[in-house]
């Protein structure tokens, strides 16, 4: 293999199609560090308000602006202009793909060309779709991908590549601690978040930018939950903070330190996006979702793919109320974490087909 491994990652747009991007890329760094004599060079498509752009230059990664090539379901504008914005992509994207021994992709708007990019130059490419119903671009990109993987078994791709969600390794380590690690370490966390080390405790979050409607639901239960013993940690999203002064009730803006959070929980509630359910598969925590019911149903799907495993219950954003809300949480109360933890990561299992990808290249294979 040369002297370095060169990646372009095209999952920017939205956080939920860059972080199993960054999540692989910690992963690759790991297994090259320790197996390979070759470095790693990745960058990064993105867009100009994706919510990428901030982890991006926090971390100092390499990336570049595309503009957003998704086609609107509804004739309008949108439509118009695709076709244009579409070959602007292809214009800014093709010289990148060049560069690159691989493109590893995950949906979202900034996908497709590079796809196209890739079929055009016949470079590799892997993608992974993190929803249990696939979005245009990896549709598109699965007909000239030499995998094409996914984090819930979907029907007509092969059930081998449903390899779950690439997450950051400090939440997948939480499903390979013991008992009696687990409960040290929730101590430590719960101190971390000044929660009472002994109370049941519900960790309630909607993303970055909150739930307004679980926010809504949560304030309106606060002294059914004290009753029953329960304290609350709430991520309540930047500028949606609730005016509720009470020990038992702590929120908190924005929660960086998701990895800790997860430890001080007892129960979850929070809504149906692919990583979120992938991290509660892999911690194992009790959980209600409330999936939101955008795009074409796909947060509903996937919160369904975690029912099977008895102690999640899912209930319709638009239906939630506080009754309903305490009747799952009553239901979960008793529910034991529970993880079936596989021997490799999804980040080291991409990882790993990413490097035979390559190598198979290298060596003139398919």
């Amino acid at each position: 293999m040369k002297a370095n491994l060169t990646i372009l990652f095209a999952g920017g747009g939205t956080a939920g199609h860059f972080l199993p991007a960054l999540a692989t890329e910690e992963a690759l760094r790991k297994v090259i560090s320790t197996k390979r004599k070759s470095g790693l060079v990745t960058s990064y498509l993105a867009t100009k308000s994706g919510a990428e752009v901030a982890i991006l230059r926090e971390k100092g990664l390499s990336f570049h602006f595309v503009p957003k090539t998704d086609l609107p379901r509804k004739f309008g504008f949108g439509v118009i202009t695709f076709i244009p914005r579409l070959l602007l992509a292809l214009a800014k994207t093709l010289p990148l793909v060049s560069r690159a021994d691989i493109v590893v992709g995950f949906g979202g708007y900034v996908a497709l060309p590079a796809y196209l990019s890739a079929a055009i130059l016949h470079k590799p490419l892997i993608v992974h779709e993190a929803n249990a119903l696939p979005g245009l671009a990896n549709k598109v990109g699965r007909r000239f991908a030499h995998r094409a993987l996914a984090n819930f078994p979907i029907s007509g791709w092969n059930p081998v590549d449903a390899i779950g969600l690439p997450i950051r390794e400090t939440i997948w380590r939480i499903g390979a601690l013991t008992a009696q690690e687990r409960t040290r370490e929730q101590l430590s966390a719960r101190a971390k978040f000044s929660l009472d080390p002994k109370k049941k405790t519900l960790f309630i979050f909607g993303g970055s930018l909150g739930a307004a409607r679980l926010n809504q639901v949560v304030s309106e239960s606060l002294d059914q939950l004290s009753a029953r013993g329960v304290q609350i940690l709430h991520g309540t999203g930047v500028g949606k903070a609730i005016s509720i002064s009470r020990p038992d009730y702590h929120p908190f803006s924005y929660i960086a330190e998701m990895d800790q959070a997860y430890l001080a929980a007892d129960l979850l509630l929070c809504r149906g996006g692919a990583g979120t359910c992938a991290e509660i598969m892999a911690t194992g925590i009790p959980a209600v979702l409330v999936p939101l019911g955008i795009g074409n149903g796909e947060q509903m799907l996937n919160a369904q793919q975690l029912v099977q495993s008895g102690n999640v219950r899912v209930i319709s954003y638009n239906e939630l109320t506080p009754d309903l809300l305490l009747e799952a949480v009553d239901a979960l109360s008793d529910s034991p974490t529970r993880v079936a933890q596989p021997e490799f990561s999804p980040a080291q299992k991409l990882a790993g087909i990413i490097l035979e990808t390559v190598d198979k290249n290298a060596q003139g294979g398919t």
